[in-house]
């Protein structure tokens, strides 16, 4: 089960995810994150700070979801991942390919 909810920060589209993104959970975001692309928003934070597991679909959405942005010249930055987030962050390479960083604030100012 996951609960995803966003709002607008000066031109950003603050994505909050919370519980647990497995595969049965996986498609909710990937429809949520395209839709908002959709409506043209290029700029997306990603706040994991309520995310309890990510499986290997939940990184697959958000590796689709960032090649989308760069296509469009926008970009997705992810902020506050708990420690075992970050260890899957780290183990697949997400870390290399996206900003993540450690507070909201600091991800804002890396759009």
């Amino acid at each position: 089960m996951i609960d995803v909810s966003s709002r607008d920060e000066n031109g950003v589209q603050i994505v909050e995810v919370e519980g647990k993104l497995n595969t049965g959970a996986s498609p909710d975001l990937e429809k949520y994150l395209s839709t908002l692309v959709e409506e043209g928003w290029t700029k997306i934070l990603l706040n994991l700070e309520y995310l309890d597991f990510i499986a290997s679909t939940g990184l697959r959405v958000i590796l689709a979801t960032g090649k989308r942005l760069v296509g469009t010249g926008g970009k997705l930055v992810i902020c506050n991942p708990n420690l075992m987030v970050m260890d899957v962050l780290k183990m697949s390479g997400f870390n290399q390919m996206f900003e993540v960083c450690d507070s909201e604030e600091e991800a804002l100012e890396n759009f």
